[in-house]
């Protein structure tokens, strides 16, 4: 276990270095010390940690499952004690100083009724853009309409958020917990890869004129 406090404090160390504020670092170090327990003993794999990672899930409250995740995603590499991962991702500003709640529906259904229910339709220009190139590059529409849908529910929770590498990846993470079935979760983070590039490149025209902050 004494590694594996070790582990912890440095993560606490990082986030502080990045300028976290003390009540992220604070309530992140809550999170992962419930982790700890489950991680003792674990095979130092990535299948070793998504057990514990899963049981960590399912004893937070809704609004801080998107959290976890993002604490666990970026307390993996301290686990392993891949200190060159860790350089790497810190140079590339891979960790995030800021905790974001998002409250979560019962499934990508309901997900997207209440998108529907609140008239959402703030959308960027980069959904259009990136739906285009899908049709110009042949694909379907039937696969067009469902990377639609996925996109759609993908901004719906981004609206407000950061033109920040570390908005896309929390709320990717909340859509995720939303889908159940293993092809369309695979479909979905193959399609957020491509769209990346759009959605940083392409925000609203008052995103950019507030000169948003790169990723």
């Amino acid at each position: 276990m004494s590694d594996l406090k070790a582990a912890l404090e440095a993560y606490m160390r990082l986030l502080a270095r990045q300028g976290a504020p003390a009540q992220v670092v604070d309530e992140r170090r809550r999170i992962l010390e419930l982790l700890l327990p489950w991680l003792d003993g674990a095979e130092r794999s990535a299948e070793g940690f998504r057990g514990p990672c899963e049981r960590l899930l399912q004893t937070c409250a809704p609004d801080e499952q998107v959290l976890a995740l993002t604490c666990t995603r970026e307390f993996y590499y301290f686990w392993l004690g891949d200190t060159k991962k860790v350089v790497e991702i810190t140079a590339r500003s891979g960790f995030s100083v800021r905790n974001v709640r998002v409250w979560l529906e019962a499934d990508w259904e309901s997900l997207l009724t209440r998108m529907e229910r609140d008239g959402f339709s703030r959308f960027p220009p980069s959904l259009g853009l990136y739906l285009g190139k899908l049709f110009e590059d042949g694909m379907s529409e039937p696969d067009i309409h469902l990377r639609e849908r996925l996109l759609k529910s993908l901004l719906y929770l981004l609206d407000g958020q950061p033109i920040q590498g570390d908005s896309f990846r929390m709320m990717v993470d909340a859509v995720l917990l939303h889908l159940r079935e293993a092809e369309l979760k695979n479909t979905f983070l193959m399609l957020v890869r491509e769209y990346f590039y759009y959605w940083h490149q392409f925000p609203q025209a008052q995103a950019r004129n507030a000169g948003q902050p790169a990723a």
